[in-house]
């Protein structure tokens, strides 16, 4: 079989045609590339800034993961310390409220005395002795219960001291065994 001489043209133009399609394939991708570029450049940025977003967050959570255990240590020797704590203090309380409550009393004496001091002047005098009287009484009252408030703090030092020492610390587990078996 002889070939056709206008096939090979055919083909030829043919082949042009798909050159020319190609190379204009070929700008218009260029042209998407240049576009596309800037983008890719923001989105490079992006993911870098994303990233070191994510382990400075990582960081900080392995950070906040070490205080909350360091928090929950505290938290627990804290509890130990406020239950003997409070042992301690249950009776210095009773005596502080019942001081509070006759400090009240004195207080309330004392307002009491200032209205009739204002509606009777002429009970003045003896409503400014009295006064005086209950002013004393509030000084002694005052006067206790900051000796009480000393005492209070003296017994809160004694028991920071006691907590602190060696003896104490070494001798915990006992005392958990004995809160165990009462």
């Amino acid at each position: 079989m002889k070939s056709d001489p206008q096939e090979p043209a055919e083909l030829l133009t043919l082949l042009r045609q798909q050159l020319l399609l190609a190379q204009v394939r070929i700008m218009e991708l260029e042209d998407t590339r240049d576009e596309q570029a800037p983008r890719l450049v923001e989105t490079a940025a992006l993911l870098a800034t994303a990233q070191s977003l994510a382990e400075q967050k990582v960081d900080e959570a392995a950070h906040l993961e070490k205080v909350r255990a360091e928090l929950q240590a505290g938290f627990e020797h804290l509890r130990h310390t406020q239950h003997v704590t409070n042992e301690a203090l249950n009776a210095s309380r009773t005596e502080a409220a019942q001081l509070a409550a006759r400090h009240t009393a004195l207080l309330a004496e004392v307002e009491h005395l200032h209205i009739l001091t204002r509606q009777l002047a002429e009970a003045e005098r003896s409503q400014r002795q009295r006064a005086a009287q209950l002013s004393t009484e509030l000084a002694a009252a005052h006067t206790e219960a900051s000796h009480r408030l000393a005492r209070l703090n003296q017994l809160d030092a004694e028991q920071r001291a006691m907590k602190s020492s060696r003896s104490w610390r070494w001798t915990a587990w006992l005392r958990a065994i004995e809160r165990r078996f009462k």
